[in-house]
């Protein structure tokens, strides 16, 4: 099993044209906390799994706005992509919770990742 720990708050993947991955802000942010994600699992030294995977994925968020857990889900498979598998068909099983936190400090996200036995 492999556990990470994101810290900050999540960042939804959002929708992007080849024009507002340069332009629009959210599309910036998103690239960014993508490429965050991505360098904290290679600095753990996540080892890429070969066969199926489980991923389970907490999103601990502060304040009234909460993204859309399935944008949330696309932005830590895009993220570990790769790096953790080698590609995101490998996702047999995904659950994704969001857990409201008290303050701004509180926000981060935790993946657990588990490779799945070949039935």
């Amino acid at each position: 099993m492999i556990r990470l720990v994101v810290p900050g708050r999540p960042v939804p993947a959002v929708r992007m044209t080849q024009r507002s991955k340069f332009v629009s802000k959210q599309a910036k942010r998103y690239l960014e906390y993508k490429n965050y994600v991505g360098w904290i699992a290679k600095a753990e030294r996540v080892r890429r799994a070969e066969g199926p995977v489980e991923v389970k994925a907490v999103a601990y968020l502060h304040g009234l706005r909460e993204p859309d857990a399935d944008n949330l889900a696309k932005a830590y498979l895009d993220s570990l992509n790769g790096i953790a598998w080698i590609d995101d068909r490998q996702v047999r099983k995904l659950t994704i919770e969001k857990v409201k936190v008290d303050t701004a400090k509180e926000q981060r996200s935790e993946i657990e990742i588990y490779e799945v036995k070949k039935a």
